[in-house]
């Protein structure tokens, strides 16, 4: 019996699974560019919570999603261009915004 195939049932109805990579592929987004005057803005800020511990706010990218973080930096990686605030590790080149609190 050449040709024979196999029946298989065709689903319309969406699974949990899809929906959810559906609403995360709505919420992604193409990473903002910063203007030259931004970027200098956010170094100063960064140098001078350094020096006095001040708490701050940054806004940073990753993958697709624009995520805000507070605290204080505790370490900062020149080689690899990372701040480390709370734990959590943040290039440098995925800063998109950084307030002083």
């Amino acid at each position: 019996m050449r040709g024979m195939i196999k029946w298989q049932p065709f689903s319309t109805m969406l699974t949990k699974k899809d929906i959810i990579n559906i609403e995360k592929n709505r919420q992604e987004i193409i990473k903002p560019t910063l203007e030259e005057d931004k970027i200098i803005e956010i170094n100063e800020i960064l140098i001078k919570s350094i020096k006095n511990c001040n708490y701050i706010k940054i806004t940073y990218f990753k993958l697709g999603i624009l995520y805000n973080i507070t605290g204080t930096i505790k370490k900062i990686n020149q080689i690899e261009k990372y701040i480390l605030i709370n734990s959590t590790r943040i290039y440098l080149k995925n800063i998109i915004n950084i307030i002083e609190l």
